[in-house]
């Protein structure tokens, strides 16, 4: 990520002193890549991703920058975008700020693939045009391949 992106969706999640690392007062990174996790469910209803209950988006990898420290007794913002749909996989950027200041604490880039669980193989939704149109109408610049 080396130019300050643009992102659409921004949701605020309140932080608890349980999610601080080490008695430290600032909240453990594991914490932050969850809010981005929890924040991708609502960024599938503002954008109208079509939901899924006979596959699941897993994760199949994630690269994570921190910047800086959080504290418990702050807000987090997390801001995301999808930046690439190819048939079957999506890669969504992610922010994660304090809301008291605005600081970026980390920046995050998950690499999502859809999976039949009975199988556990990665697999297409057959709504895959759904999808692509859903984030394609929502971003302002998202990569669309026809390959993965």
């Amino acid at each position: 990520m080396t130019s300050e992106p643009t992102f659409i969706f921004e949701t605020r999640f309140p932080l608890r002193h349980t999610d601080s690392f080490a008695g430290t007062p600032f909240v453990h990174g594991g914490v932050l890549l969850a809010l981005t996790e929890i924040a991708l469910d609502a960024y599938d209803r503002a954008s109208g991703v079509p939901s899924r209950r006979d596959l699941i988006r897993v994760q199949s990898h994630s690269q994570i920058r921190y910047r800086s420290p959080i504290r418990w007794d702050d807000e987090a913002i997390v801001r995301l975008r999808c930046t690439e749909l190819s048939p079957g996989r999506l890669v969504f950027e992610a922010q994660v700020a304090a809301a008291s200041s605005g600081d970026v604490a980390a920046e995050f880039t998950h690499r999502y693939v859809y999976v039949d669980p009975s199988t556990g193989r990665a697999t297409i939704p057959e709504d895959w045009s759904a999808i692509v149109a859903a984030i394609g109408d929502y971003e302002e610049d998202v990569q669309i391949k026809s390959s993965p």
